[in-house]
């Protein structure tokens, strides 16, 4: 999987105390170095609207004295701190104007990558609301997520995670736990999660997983409860559920911590115990994830609006699932219900040949990345011909790069080979059965990326 590209120096500037935004929050402060890659983050994560403290309340704060004879310009935090200053001396620290003026005074913290005074300023913002609008309102979401935001700058996963669960917490307090508002909620969380904190198989830890599947579990339980199994939400919960217990089955699969690692093999699941996953949590992440998926493609099947390709796809990925768990006849049955699927309708027979007709990747499958010695600086993409065999149960053999790159060395070459016949096929189907094909060309596509930045502390003399 891939690494973060190594860390840089930033320097955390010292908290300015500023009269009205104070340096301890609700889960206090930390100071703590930024990786260079997050700290580019802060710009793409100002999801909320931007300021909304109004020019009349900016212009009424008290006059600069006389310009000197060189003029400096204020600081740009200037004019909201005079503002919330003046606000607070007329209307008490609790005015409803302040929660937009520390906004403001956030977003300006955070242009100038002061990360903990922006949270400062945007927990004032948060118990202004709640104060204003009741501890519960939806109003204070937007700042929620702005300090989540900044957590995750700071790298404070568990901050941020607090963070969310509030979000989470205040929506279902204010609406109710099967309240159809909940829905909008829980879909930004889900793509919170999946842009700020996206799955890492290297990096993520199995709370991690659990959380996404307590999250798409709601989202399936109020969707369905709300709107109905035939509304394409409820569909498309089902299939996110059945996602997050296959990411967390494949995470506990690519552990290499193992403890008395053995096969334990039943009518209904082969899998390994792992160090930290017993084998009942095992066998709830396959059954609980491949019931989700069968759920999923019910509703399908029950929508008038499904088109055969769409039922097929749907059969074909709940094969892949099961074959990459080593579920060989499942998957061949599968796979063979999607053909047939797609060759007795009248409009997409035509199309069962170049959608089953030849072996591919799993998508779930990640493009492999290898550095290669010398190379560039920025991340490249080489496109190489790759002859290979693919089986009937997906398994892939007698590798052979076509075309390397004159760069690649011996060993980069053999560990393409060697990732490429870990990476399980979906198989060719000839007349409806899985075959074997010998001699598949696949194009593949190998991402070098640049060597880790040595650090100053980190060279020697």
């Amino acid at each position: 999987m891939e690494n973060y590209f190594g860390r840089k120096p930033v320097i955390i500037r010292p908290i300015r105390q500023a009269k009205t935004v104070r340096t301890t929050a609700f889960f206090g402060l930390r100071q703590t170095q930024l990786t260079g890659w997050l700290g580019l983050m802060a710009a793409g994560f100002l999801w909320a609207a931007p300021a909304l403290a109004t020019e009349e309340v900016l212009q009424n704060a008290p006059g600069e004295e006389e310009a000197p004879e060189f003029y400096v310009p204020p600081e740009p935090t200037r004019p909201y701190l005079d503002a919330i200053d003046r606000i607070e001396e007329e209307r008490g620290p609790y005015a409803t104007e302040l929660s937009d003026l520390y906004l403001g005074l956030g977003e300006e913290f955070l242009k100038n990558g002061d990360f903990e005074e922006a949270r400062d300023a945007y927990h004032r913002g948060v118990m202004v609301v709640r104060v204003n609008s009741g501890p519960n309102s939806p109003e204070q979401t937007n700042l929620l997520y702005l300090i989540a935001n900044i957590e995750t700058i700071l790298e404070e996963p568990k901050q941020a995670d607090k963070i969310l669960e509030n979000i989470r917490f205040v929506n279902t307090q204010f609406y109710g736990e099967h309240s159809p508002e909940l829905l909008p909620v829980y879909e930004r969380m889900y793509e919170w999660y999946h842009t700020a904190r996206p799955l890492d198989l290297d990096e993520s830890k199995y709370e991690d997983y659990m959380r996404l599947i307590d999250l798409t579990d709601e989202m399936k339980t109020v969707s369905e409860s709300a709107l109905g199994p035939s509304h394409l939400d409820t569909q498309r919960a089902y299939r996110r559920l059945a996602d997050a217990h296959f990411q967390a089955m494949r995470f506990a699969v690519h552990e290499e911590d193992w403890i008395e690692p053995r096969i334990i093999v039943t009518s209904d699941v082969p899998y390994q115990t792992i160090a930290g996953f017993d084998d009942m949590s095992m066998r709830e992440h396959y059954t609980d994830g491949r019931d989700a998926f069968r759920r999923y493609i019910e509703l399908l099947e029950a929508d008038p609006a499904t088109t055969p390709l769409e039922h097929a796809e749907a059969l074909a990925d709940l094969g892949d699932w099961s074959l990459h768990f080593e579920k060989y006849r499942s998957a061949r049955n599968l796979y063979e219900q999607a053909y047939q699927v797609l060759a007795d309708s009248d409009d997409y027979a035509e199309l069962v040949d170049n959608y089953l007709g030849s072996p591919k990747p799993m998508k779930f499958v990640d493009i492999y990345r290898v550095p290669i010695e010398g190379a560039p600086l920025e991340s490249e993409e080489h496109r190489v011909d790759v002859s290979m065999t693919v089986t009937r149960i997906g398994d892939v053999r007698y590798v052979e790069i076509l075309n390397p790159p004159e760069d690649m060395s011996e060993d980069n070459l053999k560990e393409i080979k060697r990732e490429l016949q870990d990476t399980p096929f979906r198989p060719s189907l000839k007349d409806g059965k899985a075959v074997t094909t010998e001699g598949f060309i696949w194009q593949h596509v190998i991402r070098t990326e640049p060597p880790e930045e040595i650090q100053p502390e980190e060279r020697t003399s």
